[in-house]
């Protein structure tokens, strides 16, 4: 059908179309495209005269005249209304509607009467909102002052600021009335932001510490009778006056609001007289502050003006009074704070989240605060009363909290006696082991009674968890101070089930644990200097776990960290105390133990710089602990630097008397008389060590004074007749000199050494060395480290090689590490002189 219709021209089929071009079939494909119809051909149009005459007359193009005003014309077309234009109906184009269908356009320009200035009252309520804005932003910085989690620097800062806003709101506000005056609406000013804005002022001047400017900005108030309740603003100037030193000034204007409040008003009225009982007491006016704060008590009582009234009591030897007062603060009602949610089953994991979580929210946390408060102010006012020779004897003060505590066993307000029980439990701890020696019943008994009553509180409170914990944890403690270790273990274990997240009862429990494997299998057997591998491990991994639940305990840190050490985890052990020397909260005494630690790792590396970083470790530390700079000249003589060696060890004896080691090494250094008096200085300190004695005849045989060596054996023997070492030396020495009693010495000898052998299989390979190497020094007991090598050895080698042991700051889960030089040939020419089986030189 299309090809009919359009396939045909009007002219007939044969004729080709007048547009078209024959393409016969030997021309090219595209051949004729370019050619265009003569009818449609514009490219002599300029050429054409008749064409460019008709333009010419036409008026095509020209202008239309405007008729503004008529009708006939609208702004933004092109078109006439009426008619068409000359060059006919194909030139013109159509004509649009009045408004266009679905058109807005985007460049409106707003009319004149659209730029009218904003009139007097809108710049007004535009200041007032500013102004009010810098207000509340003023506010904002000064409450930020008072959070604890800031620093200094950021609170002076936030101070500051808050300051300056205020001053600009102030600026503002005068600015606001002088508009208003000017445009004569002063009678519609708004008080009440002239009040704010002075307020807040006075307010930051005085928390920045600018008193004189703020009692200035106080006083326009307060003179001003435009303000009703500017009087109440006389409290911060008596506050002012306060922190001046002016107490007079302070009274006056306290007693000044105090009248001009009403007595509608209780609670502020309570609380002005409150602050006019603690400026009395200041003042020294004792009896005076006990009227305010029984008037007080009795109208609206609270537990901080109770402890006050008990402290006055107390201040006024009035101890029925302050009994009195502790009464009058059990009738106070305390505080409703949110405990626990009962759970059924403590394995559902669901259960205890949802416990812990409610536990911690805002709301659960200053409920407890409160609660807390009150129950401080409670022990305050129980230690407060303790009778004069209660507080005299610290080895038991329950005579003191006896009836305190019988007091609270009634009280509505929650735990406070248990808690008081738990306070004054561990103060007779702490006061026994103060008192130490001089004490009646010793710090042993103290701790025991203390234990019994720790556990009898967290028996008393089955339904109390955190009381509970808390019981058990310190409980734990002091079993494993009285080395009551399984005991320990379970308490510790009582506690972390009743508090997951405590970190001070694992650890309790994780040393526990550590400290029973170093105990003797037998009563009689040598407790073993480090435990088992498996243990240590296991506690490693616990003590891991701990610093995880509390990873700002610095404490467990250094625990974990003697435990990583001890099973060879060096890498681990640094990074601990690393994080130890880095850490914000750490003190001099936690940086040196961690410098100690690094200072150990560095010198058992193989490393050729461990020697230097050893000793810069122990030089962070410095010289004030004799044992730190015990090894710091250790490692300088493993060096070879005797100089520094012994300026180092001389420290040590002039700092420490009783450090062996340094005795030790500066007589092996020193000549034979000298040596001598570090020796004798050693015996006094080890009395039960044969040793010293041996090395003192030793000096005496290489100085040639025979008999008094002869004579120091003999009484060395009669201390200690199974020497067989100085059994040798008495039978050299009396036969080199040709006495008749060589023979008696000899057969001595001999059953010494037969005795000696029978020891040996029969008992204990080390029964042998308990006479001479037992003993343990006065620093060694301090410590609690046992000996683990002798001043010399008693056969006498002849290599000479020592072992020394040093352990810096020792802790009681840490062992001493143990390192082996040999003396270089300048250093064995006193000690060769001493060597048993030399000749003795002719007489």
């Amino acid at each position: 059908m299309l090809g009919s219709r359009y396939g045909l021209s009007r002219h007939g089929a044969d004729k080709p179309p007048r547009t078209a071009t024959v393409i016969d079939d030997e021309d090219e494909l595209y051949t004729g495209f370019n050619d265009v119809s003569p009818a449609l051909d514009t490219r002599s149009l300029r050429e054409d005269q008749a064409f460019q005459q008709t333009l010419r007359t036409a008026g095509i193009g020209r202008q239309v005249p405007s008729r503004m005003g008529t009708g006939m014309f609208r702004l933004g077309t092109v078109s006439v209304r009426g008619g068409q234009s000359r060059a006919g109906t194909a030139a013109a184009r159509p004509v649009t509607a009045v408004r266009a269908a679905g058109y807005t356009s985007t460049r409106d320009t707003p009319s004149r009467e659209e730029k009218k200035e904003d009139s007097v009252e809108d710049k007004i309520k535009q200041m007032e909102s500013k102004i009010m804005t810098l207000v509340e932003e003023s506010c904002v910085l000064s409450a930020k002052s008072n959070s604890e989690e800031e620093n200094d620097s950021i609170r002076e800062q936030n101070l500051s600021q808050a300051l300056a806003k205020a001053q600009e709101a102030s600026t503002l506000e005068r600015q606001l009335i002088r508009m208003q005056e000017q445009s004569n609406l002063g009678d519609s000013h708004n008080l009440d932001l002239t009040f704010a804005v002075l307020c807040n002022l006075a307010d930051q001047y005085a928390l920045n510490e600018m008193y004189t400017e703020a009692l200035n900005t106080y006083q326009l108030l307060t003179r001003n009778k435009l303000f009703p309740h500017a009087n109440r603003l006389k409290v911060n100037m008596g506050n002012i006056y306060f922190k001046m030193g002016e107490h007079p000034k302070a009274l006056k204007l306290y007693r000044m609001a105090l009248d001009q409040t009403p007595t509608a008003e209780k609670d502020l009225r309570m609380k002005v007289m409150h602050n006019i009982g603690l400026l009395l007491v200041r003042m020294g006016k004792f009896r005076d502050a006990v009227t305010n704060f029984q008037h007080i008590m009795h109208e609206q009582g609270d537990f901080q003006t109770g402890l006050h009234l008990v402290l006055c009591s107390v201040a006024l030897d009035d101890a029925e009074g302050g009994k009195a007062a502790f009464h009058a603060m059990l009738d106070v009602e305390p505080p409703v704070y949110h405990h626990d949610i009962t759970i059924d089953d403590e394995n559902d994991a669901y259960e205890c989240v949802v416990r812990d979580v409610v536990r911690g929210d805002k709301l659960s946390r200053w409920s407890r605060a409160a609660a807390a408060l009150a129950e401080r102010c409670l022990a305050l006012a129980a230690a407060a009363l303790m009778r004069p020779h209660a507080r005299t004897q610290r080895d038991d003060d329950s005579g003191g909290t006896s009836w305190c505590v019988e007091a609270l066993r009634g009280y509505s307000g929650g735990v406070a006696g248990a808690r008081l029980e738990l306070g004054s439990a561990l103060a007779a701890l702490r006061g026994a082991a103060g008192a130490g020696s001089n004490s009646s019943a010793g710090p042993m008994a103290a701790g025991v009674r203390a234990l019994q009553r720790l556990k009898a509180v967290a028996r008393a409170h089955p339904n109390d968890r955190v009381l509970r914990a808390e019981a058990n944890a310190d409980a734990a403690f002091v079993a494993y101070a009285l080395g009551k270790y399984s005991e320990a273990r379970s308490l510790s274990e009582a506690a972390s089930r009743d508090d997951p997240y405590g970190c001070a009862a694992r650890v309790c429990g994780a040393l526990a644990d550590l400290a029973a494997s170093k105990q003797p299998a037998s009563p009689g057997a040598t407790p073993s200097p480090q435990p088992t591998a498996p243990v240590a491990v296991s506690v490693a991994g616990r003590l891991a776990a701990a610093t995880h639940l509390d990873p700002t305990d610095l404490i467990v840190m250094h625990d974990s960290a003697l435990v990583l050490e001890m099973t060879g985890e060096e890498s681990g052990a640094e990074a601990r105390w690393q994080r130890i020397r880095n850490a914000t909260g750490a003190g001099s005494t936690l940086r040196a133990l961690a410098a100690a630690g690094l200072a150990r790792i560095a010198r058992s590396q193989t490393d050729d710089n461990a020697a230097n970083a050893a000793e810069h470790w122990y030089s962070m530390i410095g010289t004030w602990d004799a044992g730190v700079t015990c090894a710091l000249a250790q490692l300088h003589s493993e060096l070879g630097d005797t100089q520094s060696a012994k300026h180092h060890y001389q420290d040590v004896e002039a700092v420490w008397p009783c450090d062996v080691t340094a005795l030790q090494w500066l007589a092996s250094e020193a000549s034979p008389e000298h040596a001598i008096q570090y020796y004798r200085r050693a015996a006094r300190l080890q009395p039960n060590n044969a040793e010293w004695g041996l090395l003192i005849g030793g000096c005496l045989r290489a100085s040639g004074r025979y008999q008094e060596a002869l004579s120091l054996y003999k009484k060395l023997n009669s201390r200690f007749p199974d020497n067989v070492q100085c059994l040798k030396l008495i039978v050299k020495l009396c036969g080199d000199q040709g006495l008749s009693e060589t023979s008696a010495w000899s057969r001595e000898l001999q059953r010494a050494q037969a005795r000696l052998k029978q020891q040996e299989r029969v008992s204990v390979t080390s029964a042998s060395s308990g006479s001479s190497g037992a003993s343990q020094s006065p620093i060694q007991q301090i410590q609690g480290i046992p000996r683990t090598d002798s001043a010399i050895s008693a056969s006498g080698s002849a290599t000479r090689a020592r072992s020394y042991t040093q352990d810096t700051f020792a802790h009681d889960s840490m062992q001493p590490m143990t390192r082996s030089f040999g003396r270089s040939e300048s250093k064995k020419k006193h000690l060769e002189e001493f060597d048993d089986d030399l000749p003795l030189p002719p007489e």
